[in-house]
């Protein structure tokens, strides 16, 4: 199976990378607008192969998408330290307006993957300029808040002292600041928070839920403020992320099945 990652900066490679270490496909094209970054990143993660799973990394152009079953729409102009995920917007629908025909034009069967910011608004971008061939919006998803959700597991793993697998709660909305962590339906090992606390011995103060929903909630300015930009989270849940979109293609695609 095919999988194209369009846009090879920093959370393009890290989705990639995820990628051959989970195993996923076959095949993994690197397209970018820079050839030779695609290149890079292609001869870089391909060197990881022989510790991983058997797939072949290389780069390509949008007419290497051909037959790909997902691609991975990570292009865009990078946040930028102070600037929100709305101020991103006019900058990279401009650039999503090239892409996603390009990408179209060649992967047409293909469920689109959004995970450039902010990615709310630049699914529903590429769904617009999708439906523009036939492309039924079932077919483009956003990343949403799987990377806010993840935060919020781990946050709550350390607070308890757990590994944060166990830990099931979910953030709802917007990958944004207007999210929402759903403290009501969060759960380890199957208790409410407030009663997991009473049993492991260490509460959850309403101090504690105050620090935890704002290290959630502005986890991407505190680490663009240190390294300029945040990757390896949202390129961890290249896997399931996928899993998702191969069940959208087979559902919706008669020669995906079988």
């Amino acid at each position: 199976m095919k999988i194209g990652v369009v846009g090879c900066g920093m959370v393009g490679s890290a989705s990639a990378y995820a990628l051959v270490m989970s195993g996923v496909g076959r095949e993994i094209v690197l397209v970018d607008l820079k050839r030779e970054r695609a290149e890079a990143e292609a001869n870089d993660i391909s060197h990881a192969v022989p510790f991983a799973h058997p797939l072949v990394v290389r780069a390509g152009d949008y007419a290497d998408l051909n037959d790909a079953r997902v691609v991975i729409i990570a292009g865009g102009v990078a946040q930028k330290p102070g600037e929100t995920r709305l101020q991103l917007l006019q900058r990279n629908a401009d650039v999503f307006r090239q892409i996603v025909p390009s990408i179209l034009r060649s992967a047409s069967e293909a469920v689109l993957l959004v995970v450039s910011n902010p990615v709310d608004v630049m699914t529903q971008l590429a769904a617009h300029f999708a439906a523009e061939f036939g492309v039924p919006p079932t077919r483009v998803i956003g990343s949403g808040t799987t990377l806010d959700t993840a935060r919020f597991r781990t946050l709550l793993g350390h607070h308890f002292d757990v590994d944060s697998r166990h830990v099931h709660a979910y953030v709802l909305g917007e990958h944004g600041d207007s999210e929402v962590l759903a403290w009501s339906q969060a759960t380890i090992a199957g208790l409410s928070l407030d009663d997991f606390a009473k049993v492991h011995g260490k509460p959850l103060t309403a101090a504690d839920r105050t620090r935890i929903d704002e290290n959630v909630r502005r986890a991407a300015y505190h680490i663009i403020a240190g390294k300029g930009a945040t990757y390896y989270g949202i390129g961890a849940p290249s896997r399931e992320l996928w899993m998702f979109c191969c069940t959208i293609n087979a559902r919706s695609l008669p020669s995906a099945r079988g």
